[in-house]
Parts: C-alpha cells; structure tokens; sequence
C-alpha cells in the first residue's frame, strides 16, 4: 500500500472510529481490510498527529500531580482531595470524605480488611462511608490493641465495629492495649486465646486501612494512653524515628527502627503487614510530611489518601531517585 493512500485510509478508520463510534470489526468490513489492519491504521493515525487526546480533567482533579508523587515515592495510587483551607479539621474532614469514596469505589465482597485503631482519619473515613447493600466485605480486623486509658477505651472497638457493620463484615477486636508495660507482658498478651484469634487473621487480609503518625502523637492518640513516654519518644528519636504506622517506628528512609520498645506494642508485625496486598494510608497535615513520606518510601503502604496542600509539600521534597517500596525496606 502507498505511504500516501494508508494515511487516507487511517484517517478515514480514525473518523469512524472516534467521531461515528464504529467497532473495529465493522470498520474492517466498511473499509475493506482486516480488523488487524484497522488497529495499525488507528495506530498510525495517532504516530502522524491526525489524532490527537486532550484530557481536561474536572474541577477537583489532580490526576498530574497524583502521577508525580506516586513516582516519586514507589507508590501505586495517590488520591488527592480538595481540603477548604489547610487546618487540621478541614484536612481530616476531606481527606476521611476522600478515602471513603475510594474504598467504595475499590472493595471487593471478599476483601478481609484491617484497621489502624487510633487514627483520628480513619476514624473521619468510617463517618462519612456510605452504607450500601452493595458495599460489603468478609472481615474488619483491628490491627493494634485498642483497650485504653479513661473515657475512651471503646473508640477504637467503636471504630471497628462501625466500620463492620458498615460493610456488613464479622469484626475483630483486639481486647488489649496497645502498649504492655513490658516485652514479657506483650508475650502473655499476644498467648490470649482471644487476641491469638484475632492476630492469626492478619494474615488473611486483603486490605489494611493505615493512619500515619509522627514521633508527636496526636491528641486523638494520645487521649487514648496508648502511647510511649516523652523519654521513650526521645530515645525513638535518638534512633532516627520519624513516624510509625501501628505504632512500628521507622526513620527517614522507612527502614523499621531497631528499638526494644518494639517488643512492646500488641499490633500486627511489619512482616505480616507487608505481606497484605493493599496497604493504603490515609493522612495528611504540615506535621505529618516527613512521616509520610518515609512511610511511602519504605513500603509501609502502597496507596495514599491525602490533601492538596500536604501533597503539595511532598511535591516539593521529591527524591530525585524513588525508592520502591520492597519487603528489604523494613530491616534495620
């Protein structure tokens, strides 16, 4: 075929195709060439500009800098929202607003799905989820201890148990604290035939729903006494700790601190958690950048749910080589 007679004949396909909706089959038989045939020309029809896509995206999309950060930190998804001004309140409430709408949009019937207790994210995520009869998942486990100290012991069974029934799910508590006092008490806990039950359904998951903290704990978390002390926290900074999802500290690079406050904390183990095939974090803040990022950029989660302002600041502190996030990433 001349050069001259395909680019009429892949103009011709390119018009049928994208202006009159044709299948390709049916182009193949107005056209008088294979259907084979009809994918190259609608391929060369794009290589010479006779067609050309435009994307406009509506209003509250940030497909571009979504693209941007999830290259830059090792990530799969970013899942940026639109936050009204850059206050606390107003960031939790979109970015909770956000994950919902995604979980909506992604969970699967089957899904098994954990759940960081003490995230005051999550905890905006689970209010505004909309009950459906078609949104509907197997489990909702809680991944750290919840029992607490004064008036909020039940939130984070609250949480869970919202969450469950939300998503017509069996729950899982874990009926403990997050802290023991010390190693062998976290070792007798974790033998509890009611919390060994719990944890031997870590590794079941399919999903796990993580908040992200800072050495700083929030006053969501910090209401809740599971938390380590100013002492401890200065050590954990000593050590490079920048942040922690289910209170697992890692440093700047997300590599897992090597700390004897690890043999401590009744949550799931950063092996078993890495090993869950969805690991979103939702999260968002000034304070919480450095966090954030680490978290990314040692695997800790895959997906992120976060705000403008907060992705425009990890925009700015891009890597100029990305570190994907692997399993190796949580050695000390």
């Amino acid at each position: 075929m001349r050069p001259e007679y395909e680019l009429r004949l892949a103009t011709r396909a390119a018009h049928l195709y994208w202006v009159e909706n044709m299948r390709q089959a049916d182009i193949a038989a107005r056209i008088n060439v294979s259907q084979a045939g009809v994918s190259r020309l609608l391929k060369r029809a794009q290589r010479e500009g006779i067609v050309t896509v435009s994307i406009t995206p509506p209003r509250g999309s940030h497909h571009q800098l979504e693209a941007q950060l999830a290259q830059s930190l090792g990530l799969e998804e970013v899942i940026i929202t639109d936050a009204p001004d850059d206050s606390e309140a107003a960031i939790i409430a979109s970015v909770g607003d956000a994950a919902a709408q995604y979980l909506e949009a992604t969970l699967q019937s089957g899904d098994h799905i954990g759940i960081s207790s003490w995230s005051s994210f999550l905890l905006s995520m689970s209010d505004q989820l909309r009950e459906s009869r078609q949104l509907s998942a197997e489990r909702v486990v809680q991944l750290m201890g919840g029992m607490s100290n004064g008036g909020v012991e039940h939130l984070a069974e609250s949480l869970t148990l919202q969450l469950a029934r939300q998503l017509h799910a069996h729950p899982a508590f874990m009926h403990v604290a997050g802290i023991a006092s010390s190693a062998a008490a976290c070792q007798v806990m974790c033998e509890e035939p009611y919390v060994r039950d719990t944890i031997q359904l870590f590794d079941h998951l399919t999903v796990a729903l993580l908040g992200i903290g800072t050495l700083e704990p929030s006053r969501f978390l910090a209401r809740s006494g599971n938390t380590f002390s100013d002492t401890e926290l200065a050590d954990l900074a000593a050590s490079g700790a920048v942040g922690d999802v289910c209170l697992r500290f890692f440093d700047a690079q997300g590599r897992l601190v090597d700390h004897p406050l690890n043999q401590r904390v009744v949550a799931i183990s950063p092996e078993t958690l890495q090993r869950v095939p969805r690991l979103i974090g939702v999260a968002g803040g000034a304070q919480k950048i450095e966090a954030i990022r680490a978290a990314a950029l040692g695997g800790w989660v895959r997906v992120l749910v976060t705000d403008t302002f907060t992705a425009e600041r990890l925009a700015a502190q891009t890597v100029t080589e990305p570190i994907v996030p692997s399993a190796t990433s949580l050695a000390p």
